[in-house]
């Protein structure tokens, strides 16, 4: 039996409603999950020696826990900070949780070696941002293109073994009590985002975090 033109019509506009409601509800669905504001969280949030980016009298925290070797985690390192860009009310504290193996650990220690000299918000964009493997060959360029002396970086890695590796525990001890089970992750005020976001994703929950 062939259809009218009214009941196509008709066929074709419930597709496009359904569609629509689709994409509203995939709109409006919580992006994270609110996280009771308990000391530990609050100790996350405040935490004073974490590398940061932002003024500390921001109304707004991030907390990100991220890996270089993570491909997601590169990605919405650009969203992030695409939803960052022009504000001045946001702070970002890294969290180094190098969960994909040795390249990771070593380029994670790198960069927290590499806050000692100022240059961690340049080394870690350098390093989200790259095009070539996480190699010793990598490292040192991402060090020296931002600011940062290789040898000290180096020498560094055996003074401060100690601080570095209580940094490392704390993090993935932090990571877990969070309930993550890898990279990337983010802490955005109250709200925690397992998984990677676009620019408009995090524009969205910063909206949220706020209110």
């Amino acid at each position: 039996m062939s259809l009218r033109r009214r009941d196509i019509l008709q066929f074709g506009a419930a597709l496009a409603i359904g569609s629509g409601a689709a994409i509203a509800l995939q709109y409006f669905r919580p992006l994270g999950e609110k996280v009771n504001e308990t000391p530990a969280v609050e100790s996350i949030l405040a935490d004073p020696d974490a590398p940061r980016t932002g003024p500390e009298t921001a109304r707004l925290t991030i907390v990100v826990y991220s890996d270089y070797d993570c491909a997601i985690c590169r990605q919405s390192h650009d969203a992030m900070h695409a939803a960052l860009a022009g504000r001045n009310d946001v702070r970002v504290l890294y969290k180094e949780w190098p969960v994909l193996g040795p390249r990771s650990d070593r380029a994670a220690r790198i960069a927290l070696a590499a806050d000692k000299q100022g240059i961690y918000a340049a080394l870690n964009d350098a390093l989200m941002r790259r095009s070539t493997r996480l190699d010793d060959a990598t490292l040192r360029g991402a060090v020296e293109r931002a600011g940062g002396d290789w040898a000290r970086i180096e020498a560094d890695l055996t003074t401060d073994a100690k601080r570095i590796e209580q940094a490392l525990a704390r993090n993935a001890t932090e990571a877990f009590a969070l309930g993550l089970r890898g990279t990337p992750a983010y802490l955005i005020g109250p709200v925690l985002i397992r998984g990677g976001l676009d620019e408009a994703g995090f524009r969205r929950v910063l909206r949220e975090a706020a209110r």
